[in-house]
């Protein structure tokens, strides 16, 4: 009785410094928090595997699913919508979870089963799990799983599908530049000049015409090609020194010019002490 009497004393100053170290360990588990919660932007990040993700791919949320204690069976559905994936990823929260098997299920072909067995901490991911087949529409992924209970509460495990994104489309071409095919003197009658082309200078699809020094009325424009029917086009209009038309598209594709008819006269009045109007023709 006196060996009881003496030992009491002694065990309780034993276990008093294990107390209150368990229970400042769980005041800071409490202090952390839980992690953040699942980004659908964000993904799994690179650098498992296969290496960072290339700037053409994706990883998109596909769905999530609240763990139970326990081994435990999920169906998380996906569907036609979301599109299709070449791998897929697990990753935790809240709680950890061990992964066992996982069996995901395509709108067309056999299911593609994995024995994942895979223990991954709350805030862990898995890497990612290629399929068998290439790029799949995916329809449900079936997950068993198993979690123990603690004072953290339950899981979720949410999936993440890795797309390739489409190539971007090509760049506009550049606009094309204003070429001067040629250029003529206007005389105070009316006046018919040729502006020879040729087809060193190239295919064009729209003309111009810019006026220079003096006034002009422009009659008739008729631009000839190396092949096929010419471009009788009706202006009767008059153009200020420095103005220009607008673009007169030509019929078809773009086309080699041999020469532009023109039929021009300067207007009568003060611009003619400047002298005989210039007319330069430009090409696009």
């Amino acid at each position: 009785m006196l060996w009881r009497t003496m030992m009491a004393p002694l065990l309780a100053l034993l276990v008093v410094p294990f107390a209150v170290d368990s229970a400042s360990a769980q005041n800071r588990d409490r202090d952390r928090g839980p992690p953040p919660g699942f980004d659908r932007d964000r993904g799994p990040p690179p650098g498992y595997d296969r290496g960072p993700p290339g700037p053409r791919e994706q990883w998109d949320l596909l769905g999530e699913q609240s763990v139970g204690f326990g081994v435990d069976r999920d169906v998380i559905r996906v569907g036609r919508r979301e599109g299709r994936f070449r791998a897929i990823a697990l990753e935790v929260r809240d709680n950890d979870v061990e992964i066992l098997d996982l069996t995901v299920f395509f709108d067309r072909g056999p299911p593609q089963s994995l024995r994942v067995r895979q223990f991954i901490r709350a805030g862990g991911r898995t890497r990612p799990i290629d399929f068998a087949w290439g790029d799949r529409r995916i329809d449900r992924i079936e997950l068993t799983y198993r979690s123990r209970p603690n004072f953290r509460g339950r899981a979720k495990v949410a999936i993440f599908g890795l797309r390739d994104l489409p190539p971007p489309p090509p760049p506009p071409p550049p606009p094309l530049s204003w070429v001067e095919l040629g250029c003529g003197k206007v005389g105070m009658k009316p006046d018919r000049d040729s502006i020879r082309v040729g087809r060193r200078e190239g295919r064009f699809s729209a003309i111009k015409l810019r006026v220079r020094n003096s006034k002009i009325e422009l009659i008739d424009l008729t631009v000839v090609y190396d092949r096929g029917p010419p471009d009788e086009i009706q202006v009767r209009k008059k153009i200020s020194e420095g103005d220009e038309t607008p673009p007169l598209d030509l019929r078809g594709e773009r086309r080699v010019i041999d020469r532009v008819d023109l039929t021009y006269r300067q207007v009568l009045g003060l611009n003619l002490i400047k002298g005989p109007a210039t007319v330069c023709v430009y090409g696009r």
